[in-house]
């Protein structure tokens, strides 16, 4: 790739980015598919269920009375909210005048061939849609970017983890990336700057974390390499992480439950304690975890290829 090409693909970016398109108001619409185990309920006990303590029943009530949700197949307003619902049925949850909280969009382009881009996600930045976010995340602004690449990207970071993302265009070898990390083909290391100094060097973690970082939900069993890099007078310590396996949260859950959270982590805290909010906002303390590199066999030469950011002590 030539520096030329890489000015251009982070240009188009940026100006994707200004304004950022979750800025601007508009109708968000939320999906919702009837579970089986919801079949007979009604309405507003679903959603009741789905978000427990996120609005009163009267607050639910005036949602449905103001023609909040619809059905998908036609439109049509849901205006009672004791309807029995029937399992399968999709309806969407209008949300006038949404608005994103900001992001971070200082993108770098790594590296690009004819099959992969590499990119170096900033933080915070959501992948994907969920939660508050839907158009500032890094799936929308690639699509409005690159249309004509068609890129997606092969593995998740979480949305306060920086570095090293690869993305494949189009569809055709989609499926022979995904195969290589299936079949453990693909090494990551992670840099973390936790609170306190390990009396170890090197450590294998071999712990259960919880499913999609949920802690009412199922336990996973995980793996996580550590080694210990740089023990700082600040009494912070730089370590680099080798995750064996991909559990969602694997590293900051490790880290937190060997005694060492991570800089900047809202989630997983000092002592053992558990926070509420996961996501902060631009400009807050940066969660200082990063994913500085990542190597793979390439989908069309079987060449190991490795891509990396500079590592950093600065998060």
């Amino acid at each position: 790739m030539t520096e030329q090409r890489r000015q251009e693909l982070e240009a188009r970016w940026q100006q994707c980015c200004q304004p950022l398109p979750g800025s601007i108001p508009y109708l968000n619409q939320r999906p919702c598919r009837i579970k089986a185990k919801e079949e007979g309920l009604s309405f507003r006990e679903v959603l009741s269920n789905r978000f427990p303590g996120k609005l009163s029943d009267a607050e639910w009530e005036q949602v449905f009375l103001d023609g909040l949700i619809v059905r998908k197949s036609d439109g049509e307003a849901v205006t009672d909210s004791q309807l029995l619902v029937t399992a399968g049925h999709q309806y969407l949850r209008l949300l006038p005048d949404w608005v994103e909280p900001a992001v971070a969009t200082n993108l770098k382009v790594l590296a690009e061939d004819e099959v992969l881009l590499v990119i170096d996600k900033p933080a915070p930045l959501p992948m994907h849609e969920g939660g508050r976010f839907c158009k500032n995340t890094l799936i929308h602004l690639m699509g409005e970017a690159w249309p004509e690449l068609e890129v997606r990207y092969t593995h998740r970071l979480d949305a306060e983890t920086s570095g090293v993302v690869i993305c494949v265009k189009g569809q055709r070898y989609r499926s022979a990336v995904q195969k290589s990390f299936e079949q453990g083909q693909v090494a990551k290391s992670y840099l973390a700057r936790v609170l306190g100094h390990p009396n170890w060097e090197n450590k294998l973690v071999d712990r259960t974390v919880p499913a999609e970082g949920r802690w009412w939900g199922q336990a996973l069993q995980a793996r996580t390499e550590f080694s210990v890099r740089e023990r700082c007078q600040d009494g912070t310590t730089l370590i680099e992480a080798r995750p064996l396996t991909g559990r969602t949260h694997q590293i900051r859950v490790h880290l937190w439950q060997e005694g060492f959270p991570i800089c900047g982590d809202r989630l997983y805290l000092p002592e053992g304690q558990l926070g509420e909010v996961e996501l902060a906002g631009v400009g807050a303390e940066p969660l200082a975890l990063r994913c500085w590199k990542m190597s793979l066999p390439h989908p069309v030469t079987g060449e190991r290829i490795i891509r990396s950011v500079e590592p950093s002590l600065r998060f």
